[in-house]
């Protein structure tokens, strides 16, 4: 009995999966069948969703420099993947870094988060998060290099190049502390090119702080040179040798 039966059952199983396949696949196309997607971001998807962005990010703050390495290498491949993707990564870092009464010798892991957050801001051309950084020029963990690590806002604010000289511009000639508006002298010179000597000498008239005044002087004469072109103002200059360049750097440290 079982076994005249056997065929008729194997029939109706192999009628019901049949069945089944066609329901869900028409033309050889999956239909009614709903994927998911936790990291969809506006019209695009990204490898990483935003809760895994912010983890990546405080992971900047960590000081140790594999882990900061394969953050870095993270939220910039996620930056890549679209701009909504890049928006994200911005967002996150900006957010994470606008915190308020920032203290970098008291506060090890803020200092490693501008340091690294601010480079990746800079590499991305980040220029909505320029009145962040510039807002922040003046800030340092208490020791001084010539690569300007030790100030990071720096950092990043030089990698945006001519974007931001407008904004530089605008803090030298407003801000009320001497030391953002030290370090827009820095940013200016740095970048170069006629619009940011410019801004310099339209600065220097008004400036009210010897040492701010000083460092505009000496940036200009130091990185101010005839070109082929006719005027030139970059780290080109003939004359910016060691000693000068030594002389510029040095004068960036005055405090009054």
């Amino acid at each position: 009995m079982v076994v005249r039966l056997l065929p008729a059952i194997l029939g109706l199983f192999f009628l019901t999966v049949a069945i089944q396949h066609w329901s869900t696949t028409r033309n050889g196309q999956p239909v009614n069948r709903p994927v998911e997607f936790t990291n969809k971001i506006g019209n695009d998807f990204c490898k990483h969703d935003a809760a895994e962005v912010r983890t990546t990010v405080e992971h900047l703050s960590s000081g140790d420099y594999n882990q900061i390495l394969q953050a870095r290498n993270i939220l910039l491949g996620t930056a890549r993947q679209s701009s909504d993707c890049r928006q994200l990564v911005i967002r996150s870092l900006m957010k994470a870094m606008d915190q308020p009464d920032l203290d970098f010798e008291r506060q090890p892991s803020s200092y490693f988060l501008w340091r690294e957050g601010s480079q990746l801001l800079g590499e991305l051309k980040a220029t909505e998060a320029l009145d962040l950084l510039i807002s922040h020029l003046n800030l340092t963990n208490g020791l001084h290099s010539s690569s300007m690590t030790f100030q990071p806002a720096i950092l990043g604010v030089r990698q945006m190049g001519q974007p931001a000289l407008p904004k530089l511009a605008l803090a030298l000639q407003r801000n009320p502390s001497a030391g953002v508006r030290m370090a827009a002298v820095y940013c200016l010179t740095e970048i170069g090119g006629l619009s940011a000597m410019n801004a310099l000498k339209q600065a220097q008239v008004g400036e009210r702080s010897s040492c701010v005044n000083n460092y505009i002087k000496i940036s200009l004469s130091t990185f101010t040179y005839k070109s082929k072109t006719g005027t030139s103002f970059d780290n080109q200059a003939p004359q910016a040798n060691a000693d000068a360049r030594h002389g510029w750097l040095t004068a960036f440290e005055c405090v009054e």
